[in-house]
């Protein structure tokens, strides 16, 4: 059985030659991050989230709301470092309502987020 030919890295400009096609150990990893950073490039969210109008926003509700509303709530006092919609935007809430915003920690708002996520997975298209 004839063996194939070598073929270079796909990494540009890398001549180390492979017996199986894709990237050098070199190169690998730095073809994962690569491609991480590719797929946030189409959120269409990103944008707005980089706006002069959000970015005034937060700033504004982040110096009228300076504590997590969540652990406020729980009765620890912890500094609010995230401005998070109530009713998340890709589930139809108002980017630019205050009334649809809260102050939170990162915990709380990486706990909120993940919850939503989880929903919106157990709901989605084929439902429950």
């Amino acid at each position: 059985m004839p063996r194939r030919a070598p073929t270079p890295c796909r990494h540009p400009g890398c001549g180390a030659l492979l017996t199986t096609p894709g990237y050098c150990d070199a190169h690998r990893s730095g073809q994962h991050r690569d491609y991480g950073r590719a797929r946030r490039g189409f959120d269409t969210e990103l944008g707005f989230y980089q706006s002069a109008a959000w970015r005034a926003l937060r700033a504004a509700c982040l110096r009228a709301h300076p504590l997590c509303r969540l652990c406020k709530s729980r009765g620890l006092l912890v500094a609010a470092t995230v401005v998070d919609h109530i009713v998340p935007i890709k589930d139809g809430g108002a980017r630019y309502d205050e009334r649809n915003t809260q102050c939170l920690c990162v915990i709380c708002h990486n706990a909120k987020s993940a919850k939503e996520r989880a929903n919106r997975r157990a709901t989605g298209p084929m439902g429950p």
